[in-house]
């Protein structure tokens, strides 16, 4: 490089962030919505309050940061329990608004000062794809609260990563390849169901992966497909 050379095209990465507890992931996300936030503002993109907001469809987004869908979900929560955006839903079909949210000086050392009393690998895509780019990295926040998270990791194994678009379904890599195995074309949808049905109710399972396929031989048993499955009274652990 010299004095006359170009710069590359960059997106704004603020200082802050080199030193905030967020998963990388989550640093890279927020980059890449602060930098569309200056393409809303160039285009007077502006709610009745005069905020900038972001459209971003998913699929594009997750593309962007070379991620699945399922992960870029947990991300966005994590940047939004962080106080970094905000979502608004715009009816059925439609993308969320984001905005992006710039954090003063008390926020950004509450970002630094940030200490989960958890630390796993960072959330791998539940949705076939991009898994061979996943780095491992630290526990996104998600829904569900500390004591069910607590719960949840319970006889985990070290090795699990996170699943489901709660962040509360661990598996093993081995896991993940017996389950793709057994249900290759299914075994996506029983995590989700099985993320949403303990972030609903509370219950807790010593093995996600027995939970699932428990659920899945049940329904291909009865012939049905995945169905809103859920264990008797006395089952959760």
């Amino acid at each position: 490089m010299t004095t006359d050379t170009k710069p590359l095209p960059y997106l704004p990465y603020p200082r802050f962030l080199l030193g905030a507890d967020l998963t990388q992931t989550a640093k890279v996300l927020y980059a890449v919505l602060l930098d569309r936030s200056n393409l809303s503002r160039a285009n007077g993109w502006t709610d009745e309050d005069g905020n900038i907001f972001v459209v971003f469809p998913l699929g594009k987004l997750a593309d962007m940061v070379d991620k699945g869908p399922t992960t870029v979900k947990t991300t966005l929560t994590e940047l939004e329990a962080a106080g970094l955006i905000e979502r608004r839903r715009c009816g059925n079909g439609m993308p969320n608004r984001i905005y992006v949210k710039q954090p003063d000086s008390q926020e950004i050392d509450r970002l630094m000062d940030r200490k989960p009393a958890t630390r796993q690998p960072e959330n791998r895509p539940s949705d076939s794809r991009k898994t061979d780019r996943q780095m491992a990295g630290k526990l996104a926040p998600n829904k569900i609260s500390n004591s069910n998270l607590k719960n949840n990791l319970s006889g985990v194994s070290e090795s699990a990563r996170i699943f489901g678009c709660y962040g509360n379904v661990f598996l093993t890599e081995a896991e993940v390849a017996e389950l793709q195995a057994d249900f290759p074309s299914v075994w996506q949808e029983y995590i989700e169901r099985l993320s949403e049905y303990m972030a609903s109710t509370g219950k807790t399972y010593k093995s996600h992966a027995a939970t699932i396929r428990r659920w899945a031989k049940e329904d291909r048993r009865k012939g049905k497909g995945v169905s809103d499955y859920s264990c008797k009274e006395g089952e959760s652990l």
